[in-house]
């Protein structure tokens, strides 16, 4: 089993859990954002959920899809409907992010353990959902002695990065992460690792460049974009 992709029925499918994922997602590129008919300014709150203007180059500029985050990343993702308890805010770490590989996002295997699982909800909904990405990552770097979720636990330990809390993203997070930055944040037409395990040999991958999901053997390389949360 290597690079095997879902059929172009199970696109369609794709494309329904995508929208169940992303609810609540705004691409609105404005200063101001609506939230249940009402405008939301700089640092304001609704529903127990605050814009903060801590990010661009200055810091000092209004968190929103597009700009740069406090991480030196892309803002991806702002949950203005308060969807999520965790976190307000998903950062694309910035290109180059990589130890090895300082102009683009490295290729790189799942992970050394290609024969067992791993993830305790690989067979559930869980593993993929928006949110459960830092803690795959956790388990991924637990249980590998090398691959994608190492390289980014080795860019949290070195002493290049203002931040240390990045992770490989989960399925849900990564399909969010290509939808909402197509064209930005020095993204490739490539396939890209999610934290999400499949089975015991397979992870999940997203498709930049075809825009849908699929499954592919752990030993097999595609390229890795860490994320962070806040």
């Amino acid at each position: 089993m290597k690079n095997v992709f879902m059929p172009k029925w199970k696109k369609a499918f794709s494309i329904i859990a995508i929208m169940s994922m992303v609810i609540g997602v705004s691409i609105a590129l404005g200063e101001t954002v609506f939230s249940g008919g009402v405008a939301l300014g700089a640092n304001q709150t609704s529903l127990g959920f605050k814009q903060l203007s801590l990010c661009g180059p200055t810091g000092k500029s209004l968190c929103k899809v597009g700009v740069m985050g406090p991480g030196g990343g892309t803002i991806f993702f702002v949950d203005y409907n308060d969807i999520y308890s965790t976190f307000n805010y998903l950062e694309a770490a910035p290109l180059g992010w990589s130890l090895g590989s300082k102009t683009g996002d490295p290729a790189l295997q799942w992970c050394s353990d290609i024969t067992h699982s791993i993830e305790s909800t690989t067979n559930e909904w869980t593993s993929r959902t928006v949110g459960q990405g830092e803690i795959n990552s956790a388990v991924m770097v637990s249980a590998c002695t090398s691959g994608a979720a190492n390289e980014v636990d080795s860019f949290n330990h070195s002493k290049t990065n203002k931040y240390s809390d990045w992770f490989l993203p989960s399925l849900g997070e990564l399909i969010i992460l290509t939808e909402n930055l197509q064209g930005l944040a020095g993204l490739t037409s490539s396939d890209y690792w999610s934290s999400s395990e499949y089975s015991d040999v397979g992870g999940w991958v997203q498709s930049v460049n075809h825009g849908y999901q699929g499954t592919a053997t752990k030993n097999t390389t595609f390229k890795v974009r860490p994320i962070r949360s806040f």
